[in-house]
Parts: structure tokens; sequence; C-alpha cells
């Protein structure tokens, strides 16, 4: 091999043909660097240089703990189970999301790998394509919801027709949403964070003044009857299992955290204590406002005119404040993985700026036609592909744990085109949950999301222990991975961009003499065959 160099000597293969040598370097290409500040590797690993402090991390992923779901949803169970059982389920909640984001996020933060680039290594090149799709499609109906409570808000304050602030909510997302995590929203995010903090307080004192406190709120009976098949509290972290999206959310901002601070992000930034403070105590604020303020309906939008109501502009700031927080989070997702599939399915690889303006544009729409409810529908069916995602994912990550870097293969020309044993439990435990949703019934409100959970976690468990090699990796010679130094230090320079990456995730092309080639540009149709013949024959 060569650094610094883009002449055309050669080293010799160990089957005896004469391959380029990598052209490698120890430092980040300025081109790389610039096109990160956008798209913070979303088509790529993420070198270790392109990591973030604990402390900007946390900010960073600060955003998800401002949305107004957490304190609408924990106000309306209460009201169908009761205080005391509402709290058992948050707290149950809080263990639950927690302890499986500890074990994501550290994997996301050693493999520097996207939800879409990790699900090769459980489903395959083309099955990995339906976890960044469904994330993308989360991202953007998120957006959608959030969005709307925040033009609920201003017209309650300032009027005017809804139409107008969702067009400007929706350019004010685009334009917070362009910029990447490390280079934008962590900044942006730091400077809500004590707005939304201070509001959130304000808001259970100001309600308390105005219409006093009553200890009642902590042991109030069920008040809207709801069938349901088991306790109270099941229901209630059942109801939480529906964003186990979050964990997916965990990892695409967890890859660019340091991989030092694993254990304290692991614990703090996405697990316990991210979560005590976003379910737990969010929760307990709505069940409390829901016990005070006269709401005309339990809603995001009922909660929110509650509160402007109350608060007047204060009340707008706060709203403000914690919807823009969750959006950013909403719109990079959305974007990211709307970027990853189509690059992938469709080979059409634009900037994820470009995917940025399609979710405003899509979310801005669906606002306008006012189609909220088939949204709610959709996320709910949405809500078992992706908890049977999760299942497979933390059975995969304990299995392989201490496993070789090949362990999570996810490069275009050495994973096959499907694992057998990774889309099949997906598909099973994911239709199942979709049935039981289907019928409506009792049994599906309580127990639909649990049953997916567990049988995803099931057949992947018996899928492994009958798995082949082959179903993981595509075995090929003249990997560049074995011609460096450090995978992780050594970047390569790509044949087809010009573009130099971290070595970990870089191939050679044997349609093109084997020259370097990076995961983004190898997802092109002629590598991808050109790679699969080689390992069949």
């Amino acid at each position: 091999m060569m650094r610094g160099d883009t002449g055309d000597s050669v080293v010799s293969s160990t089957a005896g043909t004469d391959i380029p040598a990598l052209d490698v370097s120890d430092h980040d290409d300025p081109a790389v660097i610039a096109e990160a500040a956008r798209d913070d590797y979303s088509l790529h690993v993420v070198p270790r240089s392109w990591r973030l402090s604990s402390s900007k991390m946390a900010l960073a992923w600060s955003s998800v703990m401002a949305a107004m779901f957490w304190v609408v949803v924990a106000a309306g169970a209460s009201l169908v189970v009761g205080t005391r059982q509402a709290l058992i389920g948050l707290v149950a909640a809080v263990v639950v999301h927690g302890g499986f984001c500890y074990v994501v996020s550290r994997t996301a933060a050693s493999t520097g790998l996207t939800v879409g680039l990790f699900s090769r290594a459980l489903f395959g090149y083309r099955g990995a394509a339906i976890a960044t799709l469904a994330l993308a499609l989360t991202g953007t109906w998120f957006a959608v919801f959030e969005g709307s409570v925040l033009a609920v808000a201003a017209q309650a304050q300032f009027g005017g027709p809804i139409q107008l602030w969702y067009a400007v909510v929706t350019a004010c997302g685009i334009s917070l949403a362009i910029g990447g995590v490390r280079v934008w929203l962590e900044k942006v995010n730091a400077f809500l964070l004590p707005i939304f903090a201070v509001g959130l307080v304000a808001t259970v004192v100001w309600s308390t003044v105005e219409y006093g406190y009553n200890s009642a709120w902590l042991t109030a009976e069920p008040q809207t009857a709801t069938p349901m098949a088991g306790p109270g509290w099941l229901f209630v972290f059942a109801i939480y299992m529906g964003v186990f999206s979050n964990m997916l959310y965990t990892f695409d901002f967890a890859r660019m955290g340091r991989v030092q601070d694993t254990r304290t992000n692991g614990l703090h930034t996405f697990g316990f204590t991210f979560y005590f403070f976003t379910i737990l105590v969010n929760g307990a604020v709505g069940i409390y406002l829901v016990h005070t303020l006269p709401l005309q309906e339990v809603s995001e939008a009922g909660l929110v005119q509650g509160i402007v109501k109350l608060m007047g502009v204060a009340g707008l700031i706060f709203i403000v404040a914690t919807q823009t927080k969750i959006n950013t989070a909403n719109f990079y997702i959305g974007s990211a993985n709307f970027q990853s599939f189509f690059s992938r399915a469709f080979g059409l690889n634009l900037a994820r700026t470009v995917w940025v303006f399609v979710v405003g544009v899509v979310s801005f729409a669906v606002m306008i036609m006012n189609i909220f409810s088939f949204i709610n529908t959709w996320l709910a069916y949405q809500g078992t592909i992706l908890a049977s995602w999760v299942g497979i994912a933390l059975v995969f990550i304990v299995a392989r744990r201490r496993a070789d870097l090949n362990a999570f293969e996810f490069r275009p020309g050495r994973v096959p085109s499907l694992n057998p044993g990774g889309i099949t439990a997906w598909i099973v435990s994911s239709g199942v949950g979709i049935y039981l949703i289907a019928s409506n019934s009792p049994i599906a409100s309580t127990w639909a999301l649990v049953i997916t959970f567990v049988l995803s976690v099931l057949l992947s468990a018996v899928s492994l222990l009958a798995s082949k090699d082959k179903w993981f990796a595509l075995y090929r010679p003249h990997d560049p991975r074995d011609e460096v130094t450090d995978v992780w230090n050594d970047r390569i320079r790509c044949n087809s961009c010009h573009k130099s990456y971290v070595a970990v995730e870089m191939d050679r092309d044997p349609s093109r003499g084997y020259q370097p080639i990076c995961a983004s540009c190898a997802t092109g149709h002629s590598f991808r065959a050109a790679a699969v013949a080689e390992a069949t024959t």
C-alpha cells in the first residue's frame, strides 16, 4: 500500500492477481468533512474524529425529551387506569427503555453505523431497506404531529388561519434541520433546553397558583372506561412500547458518541437518566396538569391550548421550545433515513439537505389534508415492525458482543441480499402483531406489542442457533481491512468518488480491476452484481 500518493503502484494478492495499491492517509479528507457538516456521514461509517463529547451528545439528544407526547400520553393513560397504575407503568417503561438503549447506544458508538447500515447485518442488503424506510416515515409522521401542535399554539395566541401556521412551522423545521447534529443541532438544543426546563416547572407552578393544589391527583381513579386484557400498568407500558422507534433514533444519534464515553452515554445520555426525566418526570407533569387544568380535551392540541390560555406569551414560548427541539430530531431522522433508503433501493444519491425539504413538504401536505387519524393508524401498525426490529437487534448484539469486527458486516459487497433467519423472525413477529392490532380487541390493546417483541426475540434466538455463516457475510478475497495498520485511523481514497473514508467501510470493486470503493459508491448495481458473482464462484 502507499500513503498520500495516487500513483499506479500495485501489491500482489494472495490469489496471485495484481491489484491496485491503496491510497492511504491518516487524516480526514477536507471534502469529506465539508460533506459531513451537512450529512453527518449518513451513508458512511462515522470516524472517531467526528464524534461528540458526552456533554454535547446529551444536548443534541435532549431534543427527544421535549416532545409534548410524553406529557400527553401519560395524562391520557392516567384517566384510563388511574394515577397509581399509570405511574407503575411509567416506571416499568423507564427501566426497559433505559436498559435497551444502554445496549443499543454502546453498539452504535463502537461501530459508527447508522440504523440502515447496521440492519444489513440483521436482514441482509435488501432486507435492511425496510428498516430505513420505516424509520424515515416515523420521523416524518412525528414531525407532522409535533409541528401541528406548534401551529395550534401559535394560532391560539395570534389567531389567523391554521394553514398559515402550518407553513411557518414547516419552514422553521426545514431551516433548523439542514445542519447536521455535530455542526448545528447540538447548538440549537443547547439554547432551547433551559427554556424547556424552566417552562415545564413554570407550567406546574402557574397552574397550581391559578387553580390551587389538590393531592387527589395522586390517587385519582380511572375516569374513562377502556377494555383491556391485563393490569392497568401493563396497558400503560404497552403504550410506551409503541415508541420503541426511539431506540432506532438512539442508534442514529449514538453513532456520533465517543467510544470512551459509551458507559456515560449509555447510562445517562440515552439510558436510565434520560428516560427518568423523559418518561417519568414529563409523565407526572402531564398527570398533574390533566387533573388541574380545565381542558376541553386530553390531547396534544388540547393541552397546548390550555397552557397557552393559562400562561399567554410565556406559554407559547414554552411550547415553541418543546416542539422545536423535538422536530429537529424528527426532521433529522426522517431526512437521513430517506437518503439511505433511496440510495440503496434506487441508486438515488442526493444530499441529506434535499431530503430535509422532502420531509418538510410531505409533513406540510399531511397537515393540510388533515389525515391525522390515518397517520395514527399507520403508526400503530408500523410500531410492530419497529418493536420487532428492536428484539432482533438486541438478540444479535448480545449473541455477538464478543465477536470480531466482521460480526457486524454491513459493506454492500460483503453481505447477502437477504438473511433468511433475520427476515423470517421479522416478518413472522411483525405479522402477528399487525394481526392482533387489526383485531381491535382488548388483547390487542394490552398485549399486541408485548407478544410481537417476545416473539421476535425467540425467533431470532432460534434462527441464530440454526444459522450458517453465509447468512451474514459473503466471503470474498482482497479485503482492504487486511491491508492497513488501523482500520479506524487509516483513510482510503475511493476510486469512484475520489474521497477518503475510514478503512473499516472500504471494499474493492471486482468490476473495475479491484479499485477501492467506499460504502456509498458500493451501492451501485454493477459493483453489487460483480461482488455477488465473485463470492459464489
